[in-house]
């Protein structure tokens, strides 16, 4: 299979910086990275959280990724103590299922500060350091989380989806912008994961997977040198299938299952 980036076969001595590591597969994602031998930063808003979970495992740094002032100075605080990482694993993400006209825009507005402007509150900083700053023979990495819910709108969560397919967006374009200066790019896509936010659905949730299988498959994905990662995988190809089909026609369909 084509690799479009450097496979990650090891992760003994890598420095990794988890952003959003205090639940569901960014608690489980650090707990297996720091298995395979990572030196692992980890962040969220919740110091008590982290501290409950790593105390003497990881750094702990917590972080409020909408506030800028706040990324610049905990990214100072790293750079000081010589702990910029080479590696980020990006999933800060809200959910709130609903209907458009049942939600009201200070919510909305909330979400998305969370999941997708305050991604351009670390990245840049992030990237350009790692620029100006070139590693011998392992490229830099940055892997986004995105999700299945951003290939096409689906109904009740119109935010949530928007914000996940800007995600999938951002990653595409600084995979090809940041490739050149030695850093690599990758997006994760899962379905439905056991975690504090998919508790929300009232819905059936099919193919619901454990925070640590998912956990697993990232690094899997990440090991065989992928752009993107996205599963479970009866669940996901059937996601890409149905975005070949033309708009009309997924508008209709979708309509129909309402």
């Amino acid at each position: 299979m084509f690799s479009s980036n450097t496979p990650i076969k090891s992760w003994s001595n890598r420095r990794v910086w988890v952003v959003g590591a205090s639940e569901g597969i960014g608690l489980a994602l650090s707990k297996l990275l720091i298995e395979k031998g990572a030196q692992v930063i980890v962040s969220s808003r919740s110091d008590r959280k982290l501290t409950e979970n790593f105390s003497g495992l990881a750094h702990i740094q917590a972080v409020d990724v909408t506030n800028l002032n706040n990324v610049i100075s905990v990214v100072k605080v790293l750079t000081e103590k010589q702990l910029m990482p080479d590696a980020v694993f990006w999933l800060p993400a809200l959910y709130d299922p609903g209907e458009i006209l049942k939600q009201n825009p200070e919510d909305f507005s909330m979400r998305l500060q969370t999941n997708i402007v305050s991604a351009f509150h670390i990245f840049p900083i992030v990237a350009r350091y790692w620029a100006n700053n070139p590693q011998i023979g392992t490229p830099y990495h940055w892997c986004w989380f995105s999700s299945l819910a951003g290939y096409r709108g689906l109904p009740n969560a119109c935010d949530y989806g928007s914000s996940r397919a800007a995600i999938s967006h951002l990653a595409q374009s600084s995979h090809l912008e940041l490739k050149p200066h030695g850093i690599d790019v990758s997006l994760v896509c899962p379905g439905f994961v056991d975690t504090r936010l998919t508790k929300k659905n009232t819905f059936k949730m099919p193919l619901v997977m454990s925070a640590s299988k998912a956990a697993a498959l990232t690094l899997g994905g990440l090991r065989n040198g992928r752009f993107e990662t996205h599963f479970p995988k009866r669940m996901s190809w059937f996601f890409k299938f149905i975005n070949l089909l033309p708009l009309s026609i997924y508008l209709k369909l979708m309509g129909s299952l309402r």
